[in-house]
């Protein structure tokens, strides 16, 4: 059975193709303008997981991110080099070692989601907010859907 003999239908293949289009665009925008802040991916992602549980500590980051303990060290040295994160120990456990934005990162990873959003704004531009709404809501179902799949130990073909 070749792929293209799989047993899908046409809809999904198109929502598959155009989610993964959306997300393609997307990233390269936001590749694109981080390299005018000198910022890459992963550097703009350790901004982005600190932003949602700080203080968080490095396991944290290595959950997240799945790069080795040498790359995410030199990544997170970098953005403390550049005063965009933070760097301090765990009271509690001197041997944690906890991160949280700067005010300046703060800034600029509120500069970037922003630039991001305004491009997604645009590309939503012939949409009434009816339809904005209605988008939310079948993306929102479809994210619940997979989370719960995986969730159940869906995630693997049978």
């Amino acid at each position: 059975m070749s792929f293209s003999d799989a047993d899908l239908t046409e809809e999904t293949k198109e929502i598959d193709k155009l989610i993964r289009d959306i997300h393609k665009h997307l990233v390269e925008y936001t590749k694109r303008n981080l390299k005018k802040d000198g910022l890459t991916m992963p550097r703009f992602k350790v901004l982005w997981y600190i932003t949602k549980e700080q203080p968080v500590n490095m396991s944290f980051l290595h959950r997240k991110m799945y790069l080795s303990n040498s790359t995410l060290t030199i990544i997170v040295d970098k953005l403390v080099e550049e005063d965009l994160v933070d760097r301090s120990r765990n009271p509690e456990d001197r041997r944690e070692v906890m991160l949280e934005l700067t005010e300046n990162g703060e800034q600029l990873l509120c500069k970037m989601l922003s630039i991001r959003q305004e491009f997604l704004e645009k590309g939503l531009k012939d949409l009434d907010s009816g339809k904005k709404e209605e988008l939310i809501e079948l993306l929102s179902t479809t994210l619940d859907n997979l989370e719960n799949l995986f969730k159940e130990g869906t995630n693997q073909h049978e």
